[in-house]
């Protein structure tokens, strides 16, 4: 008797089934695969964001406060009381004179503006006072003159009407906020910052928020403890 011709089962090649299997783990393998790098991928990139965010509003959160533990009020000749240290204020502006020792090596107070702009950036701009006869010192209107120096301290800052606190809110000798601070600077005792800087996705895990209550030392009032 013939034996069978094994050659013709050795060249046969794969079966379909076998085929469809193998394609069936190739897709799951390059399922895996793919999940794995868009969340490294992901993952990194709000890595990336949350530390661009928490720089951002620690640069911002410092200077800010730097310059409001400074805050003076400015005696004006003929005047019986100084102009108070706050010489304007909003949830996102205000204007205010502090004794900071910036450039100069003399004493020298200066006005400053924190605003934000059209951009979502925190802006601050310096005008030097200029000097009077007697000690005194005068300031530019902020609202018609350049500032002697500009520069943005913080982006993506989050606006209020997204979900997050104030930029700034004004409290007084209690604690409390303020309803009048605009039209009674002088009853500024502290200066709650908060400065959320991010996307305006709410609950976006990137977003960083910085508060701070800063005390006006300078300032004669007495805040009670927290």
């Amino acid at each position: 008797m013939r034996a069978p011709d094994r050659r013709r089962y050795a060249d046969a090649g794969i079966s379909l089934a076998e085929l469809l299997v193998a394609m069936m783990v190739f897709s799951l393998l390059l399922t895996i695969v793919g999940g794995v790098f868009f969340s490294v991928n992901r993952n990194f990139a709000m890595s990336r964001s949350l530390d661009t965010n928490t720089k951002s509003a620690s640069n911002g959160m410092n200077e800010i406060s730097r310059v409001l533990r400074a805050a003076t009020e400015n005696p004006v000749r003929g005047q019986a009381l100084p102009d108070s240290a706050f010489r304007s204020v909003g949830t996102e502006t205000l204007v205010v004179y502090a004794y900071v020792n910036l450039a100069s090596s003399s004493e020298q107070p200066i006005q400053v503006r924190f605003s934000v702009d059209g951009s979502r950036n925190l802006v601050e701009e310096i005008w030097p006072g200029i000097a009077q006869s007697g000690g005194y010192w005068t300031f530019p209107d902020p609202t018609s003159v350049a500032a002697t120096t500009k520069r943005i301290l913080a982006s993506s800052v989050i606006a209020a009407s997204s979900g997050v606190a104030p930029l700034f809110t004004y409290l007084g000798v209690s604690n409390t906020a303020l309803s009048n601070a605009a039209s009674n600077p002088r009853s500024i005792a502290a200066v709650q910052v908060s400065l959320t800087t991010g996307t305006t996705a709410a609950g976006d895990t990137s977003n960083v928020t910085l508060q701070n209550t800063v005390g006006l030392p300078n300032l004669p009032l007495s805040r009670a403890e927290l």
